[in-house]
């Protein structure tokens, strides 16, 4: 093709790109549009027959709650939150007016209020919300039994939403009201249920993982460190840093040992089990930066050859390196691999004759900048979907050994931390904190790719979602 007529035939080619590329954005704003029209329709038709229901029955008639929660769902889903949230508290008050003011049936529109509330960032409104219905639930005493420990869990999770939602001079109190309140839905679980009842285990670990989420913040320093810190809560009276970090260490082994009696009295064959506990409790140990990782890791994977399981499971399980919290507890090996089969984001190449594996990590929000959802590669349309940031990284672990850097303004020395990590993705770095993304990856602890029981080195991919403030 001669130069004369490529000219021509780009030249021929380039407006019939932009015109499809023009069309295809013009349809796409049509959809919404058509979209849009048809939300306002239904919207408009709910409110009609809303107005013609008050205008027989009244404003306070229990029938109007079912139009009142459609209008609400369809406000909410044309981003008009604080209209939704007006409609949930009628709802509220009609229930409220015909059933009694003490009454489990309005628990579901309070914690559906509050999700639309957090939509539209009124953490004011959250706030108010949240200490009526703990009132509600605990000194009115509207529910019981399961259906009282899930409405403390919701609430619980509520806090810790509010830990990156709300003010940051409430992060120290939704972090302990967090803390709280699941432990009470602990001991309610005890008092209905006995002392190895269904729900006991994974409360238990509910509380590990907070209480390490108040021993990162405490490392990250800064005002919701020193509130943490407080002797009572707003006090200038601190307790110091390391004995604050060695009460969470404790407690934090005491309900991993509290996990182990209720395995060993509720299961049959206990063995995999407990040696699980073992496992995360080598965890624990390698959170805390306790020597001791090291030989628990051997013992654990030395109790999960005794109890059988198969050398296969083992080898898969522990392949490669995982981010520590590790979510769940999971009490056998099969249900830890079924939710942690490591993905692969190509073809597996040969690195130092290992499988080149990719670990996901997302940031809860960046109060909690250390906390991990999934533990390894999630599918890559996820970020996509989310519209979060992606960087990739390649990072390297020394097995079990110490490495020392700079994080927060203090020289630390942490075990099973990566000695460093390069961006591999996005080329255009500029827009990148690199110094704040070096402060939170360098918190993160892994538990070690481990071989027969024994820590070994391991070189792999991060892929990171950044956090949106």
């Amino acid at each position: 093709m001669s130069n004369t007529y490529r000219a021509s035939y780009l030249r021929t080619l380039f407006p019939s790109c932009v015109l499809l590329l023009i069309a295809t954005i013009t349809h796409a704003q049509n959809l919404r549009e058509v979209v849009d029209v048809d939300l306002l329709a239904q919207r408009e038709q709910l409110q009609q027959q809303l107005a013609e229901l008050e205008s027989t029955l009244g404003e306070y008639d229990p029938a109007l709650v079912e139009i009142l929660s459609s209008l609400a769902d369809s406000s909410a889903l044309l981003n008009l939150f604080s209209e939704a949230s007006t409609l949930r508290g009628r709802s509220l008050q009609i229930q409220r007016v015909s059933l009694g003011l003490f009454t489990p049936e309005q628990i579901p529109l309070i914690l559906t209020k509050m999700d639309i509330d957090e939509r539209a960032g009124d953490w004011e409104t959250i706030n108010e919300s949240m200490e009526y219905l703990y009132w509600l639930l605990i000194e009115k005493s509207v529910s019981e039994g399961e259906a009282l420990i899930n409405s403390l869990i919701q609430l619980s999770e509520f806090h810790l939403r509010g830990v990156v939602g709300d003010t940051a001079d409430l992060q120290a109190h939704h972090y302990q009201q967090a803390y709280k309140i699941t432990y009470q839905a602990l001991t309610i679980s005890e008092e209905s249920f006995g002392p190895y009842g269904p729900r006991l285990i994974d409360l238990h670990y509910s509380l590990v993982k907070q209480l390490y989420l108040q021993s990162a913040a405490i490392e990250r320093g800064g005002d919701t460190a020193y509130a943490l810190r407080a002797v009572v809560p707003r006090s200038k009276w601190v307790i110091p840093r390391r004995k604050a970090q060695s009460r969470y260490y404790r407690t934090g082994l005491q309900l991993l040992n509290g996990i182990r009696r209720i395995i060993a009295q509720r299961n049959e064959d206990p063995a995999e089990s407990l040696a699980m506990v073992d496992l995360y409790a080598a965890d624990w140990y390698l959170l805390f930066d306790q020597v001791q990782a090291e030989e628990a890791y051997r013992e654990a994977f030395a109790g999960l050859q005794e109890a059988d399981v198969c050398i296969t499971e083992l080898d898969l399980l522990f392949a490669t390196p995982k981010i520590l919290p590790i979510p769940t507890f999971h009490g056998t090996v099969s249900t830890a691999l079924t939710y942690n089969q490591p993905v692969q984001f190509s073809e597996p190449a040969e690195h130092d004759n290992k499988l080149e594996d990719s670990l996901y990590f997302k940031q809860w929000f960046d109060a909690m900048s250390v906390v991990s959802f999934q533990v390894t590669a999630g599918p890559p349309s996820l970020a996509k979907q989310e519209q979060l940031p992606e960087i990739r990284l390649r990072f390297s672990l020394d097995s079990l050994n110490s490495v020392s850097h700079w994080v927060s303004g203090r020289y630390r020395t942490n075990m099973s931390v990566a000695k460093e990590f390069n961006i591999l993705e996005p080329d255009d770095q500029t827009s990148i904190n690199r110094e704040g993304l070096d402060e939170d990856l360098r918190l993160l602890h892994f538990r070690p790719r481990l071989e027969n029981g024994s820590a070994r080195p391991f070189d792999g991919t991060l892929l990171y979602q950044v956090p949106v403030n």
